[in-house]
């Protein structure tokens, strides 16, 4: 099964059927089936999964488990009216109750990651309405985060290539840099530079006016040209300290981290600092169906447990099959010892890290859990990225595709602006349920596609 049949991997032409599909023009292979880590195309091509999707299939493809979930609960209902009783929405809260640390005990489910953090957004301003707070509305983050593909989570997200496309319809929203091991001083540790860059919040505070803002939110490892780096903890610390003093809540954005990818529930717990709100999807169904979560503390429920209304509701929030396979993916992390599983398949993947930077084009492998991430450069002495008429990213997932890989991709590399000096990430997150020998071979086959893209650009 190792021998590609198809010898045309690049995107599709919009022909076709693929002329009704708008925007989308994927690449060449066309799925068939899918099992564990494996996908196979109509051609009877195999190729292995090597990011699980958008780091979602975290149980592998076609779970027993989770299809065994959704078709009982479909041979029951399907969709529940939203003025009834839903048994799986229940149970869904309650299960995420049981894994989510401190006091966040409370979820509003919802259909995927923009719309948990949009959501997000909407309970931390009517939290502060009901405080007696009016005047916090505004929200920080981070440049060169992502928190979904919504106007109000791309006013979140702060990512030029994007931004600028939907302007003036994007809310200018404060923003600071995310904590960087690449812009640390020489002379600072981590610790003293992750104190100095969590500060930068309580200035901004100071410039907006703390009566003004209501809620800062951040994912617990960098997204974008940083993405998987992982922090020193006191710069959580010193957030949630800031947060506190200020009145302002911390929203933690666990899409991606959420549900075991980084060897614990969510990635907070790496700090041991406790959100006032976490945002969830991906990972929380292991992408059978859309679904997300909005988790809440004690605190931030308070009000609405009392009476107040939250105005706000989505058709599919809350869907009864989507909730079942939510609570069936709990059990199976829980029953089959699977973060456990993360952390020592992330080790063995991790401790190759070496192997993989000795390639030119490889400026950084960082991560955790079973989440690794390569910043792919043109050039490793400045981290700068390739000019956009090469195609570089397209070629390496062409490549990645001869090799019998998948990778996710936002394909953004051709967007990069020359003048932000990092190169693309590129992330390995297979399923928790991959095997030692799996490991070895997603490495090999990474290797190769490496070496074979390193030779193709130096070609032209």
């Amino acid at each position: 099964m190792n021998h590609h049949i198809s010898t045309n991997y690049g995107p599709l032409a919009p022909e076709g059927d693929w002329a009704r599909a708008f925007s989308y023009h994927p690449f060449s292979p066309e799925i068939d089936r899918a099992e564990g880590l494996y996908i196979f195309d109509t051609q009877g091509n195999r190729y292995i999964d090597a990011t699980g999707g958008p780091f979602c299939v975290n149980l592998g493809h076609g779970h027993p488990r989770v299809k065994a979930a959704i078709a009982s609960q479909l041979d029951k209902f399907a969709y529940a009216h939203p003025t009834l009783a839903n048994r799986p929405r229940a149970e869904l809260c309650k299960a995420i109750a049981s894994i989510t640390p401190g006091d966040l005990n409370t979820s509003y489910l919802v259909s995927g990651g923009s719309e948990a953090v949009e959501t997000a957004v909407k309970i931390a301003r009517q939290y502060q309405l009901a405080a007696g707070r009016p005047g916090k509305y505004k929200i920080i983050s981070n440049y060169d985060a992502y928190h979904g593909m919504t106007l109000a989570t791309m006013s979140l997200s702060g990512n030029p290539g994007t931004v600028g496309r939907y302007e003036p319809m994007i809310s200018q929203w404060p923003k600071f840099n995310q904590y960087s091991d690449y812009t640390r001083p020489a002379n600072m540790s981590r610790e003293d530079w992750a104190i100095a860059t969590a500060r930068k919040l309580d200035e901004i505070i100071s410039y907006e006016g703390a009566d003004s803002v209501a809620a800062f939110i951040a994912t617990p490892h960098g997204s974008g040209p940083d993405y998987g780096t992982v922090p020193p903890a006191i710069y959580w610390r010193e957030i949630r300290r800031i947060c506190d003093e200020n009145d302002v809540l911390l929203i933690s954005d666990e899409v991606v981290t959420g549900f075991g990818r980084t060897g614990k529930w969510c990635g907070m717990e790496h700090f041991d600092v406790i959100p006032d709100i976490m945002t969830f999807a991906k990972g929380i169904n292991s992408g059978y169906l859309p679904l997300g979560a909005v988790t809440v503390s004690d605190k931030v429920n308070e009000p609405f447990k009392a009476g107040t209304p939250f105005i706000h509701g989505f058709t599919s929030g809350g869907n009864p099959v989507a909730a079942a396979s939510g609570v069936a993916t709990i059990d199976a992390i829980r029953d089959e010892g699977l973060l456990e599983r993360v952390n020592e398949r992330g080790a063995q993947l991790f401790s190759h890290a070496e192997r993989l930077r000795r390639h030119p084009t490889v400026a950084d492998v960082r991560g955790w859990g079973l989440f690794m991430v390569l910043e792919l450069v043109q050039n490793a002495e400045d981290r700068s990225y390739f000019p956009p008429e090469a195609g570089a990213e397209q070629r390496f997932q062409e490549i990645a595709l001869s090799n019998g890989l998948v990778f996710y991709s936002t394909l953004y590399g051709a967007n990069r602006r020359p003048v932000i000096k990092r190169g693309l990430p590129m992330w390995v997150s297979p399923a928790y349920t991959v095997t030692s020998e799996q490991i070895e071979e997603i490495v090999d086959r990474l290797d190769r596609t490496l070496h074979q893209w390193e030779q193709a650009m130096s070609a032209g």
